[in-house]
């Protein structure tokens, strides 16, 4: 059978293990392997997902604009080191496994872990995984205790570090407003790798209906889509670029890295021009 996902997961694999090779030779020369088979493990995992946005291609997305991100820093600054590397690409590579029903050996059949307490959250009849919205971020530092907290490889305070950054809206807290250390550039990857993905609009719609799910659609004043696509240059500007310049400084250091900015504001041009795009149909 020709499974697409399976392709995608297999290259992806061969494509971590290439990435660090090429920042780090045969130095720790099992992280290679170790940082592929995270990379297995999780897209699995999420391919088993029914969230119609937060899929394998999102984690995907999100993890290729990272090692653009962390690639850049280490050119531009050096001082990234192997464990580095593969802290932050776990962090990527799990950020969103929250989503996931059944991920934490505390859920069960209908109820579902939420913190670290044990406390569990029922979705409604009917719900897909994007009911876990809310919880998300604490299912997945969760699953990573689980997973990686007895290893000695791993630092799990390190990768948490990462997840926990990536709550939205940001908290205004201090530690949320890091934007330059290796878990601030975690939550740069997660946004840029959203709304610079060359398909962002296209998938509007899908982003719409998990929004809708939980309510967070009429809390942002979303009605419709179209609202989301119409408002993405504000979104952008008020709520995401304040987290992200230093990301965005490190893309523009590489080749690849340069295409992920370009798409960034290729939408936001598109989209405050109101040009003809894919996604959601315009209103006249």
């Amino acid at each position: 059978m020709f499974n697409v996902t399976e392709i995608a997961i297999e290259a992806f694999g061969a494509r971590l293990k290439e990435a660090y090779e090429a920042n780090f030779g045969r130095q720790k020369p099992d992280y290679p392997d170790i940082i592929a088979w995270v990379g297995r493990m999780s897209l699995e995992r999420i391919a088993d997902s029914d969230a119609l946005y937060h899929d394998v291609e999102h984690t995907l997305m999100v993890t290729l604009v990272g090692q653009e991100i962390l690639l850049g820093k280490h050119i531009r600054e050096g001082g990234v080191s192997p464990d580095n590397w593969l802290h932050f690409m776990v962090s990527l590579l799990c950020h969103d496994i929250g989503y996931v029903r059944g991920v934490c050996t505390g859920d069960s059949d209908g109820a579902y872990v939420i913190d670290q307490s044990g406390r569990t959250f029922t979705p409604p009849a009917g719900a897909s995984d994007a009911s876990l919205t809310p919880y998300h971020v604490e299912r997945g530092k969760i699953f990573v205790r689980e997973r990686f907290g007895h290893l000695d490889l791993f630092d799990a305070d390190q990768v948490i570090a990462g997840l926990e950054l990536t709550r939205f809206p940001v908290p205004d807290v201090s530690d949320a407003r890091d934007i330059s250390g290796i878990a601030g550039l975690v939550r740069a990857a997660d946004l840029i790798g959203q709304l610079g993905d060359p398909d962002y609009m296209r998938k509007i719609n899908r982003l719409y209906h998990e929004f809708e799910e939980t309510g967070a659609n009429q809390k942002l004043g979303f009605t419709s889509p179209g609202d989301l696509a119409a408002g993405y240059p504000k979104f952008f500007f008020n709520a995401v670029k304040p987290y992200i310049g230093d990301g965005l400084d490190y893309l523009r250091v590489t080749q690849r890295g340069k295409q992920w900015v370009a798409n960034l504001y290729a939408h936001i041009f598109a989209a405050e021009h109101d040009q003809p795009q894919l996604g959601p149909q315009r209103g006249n």
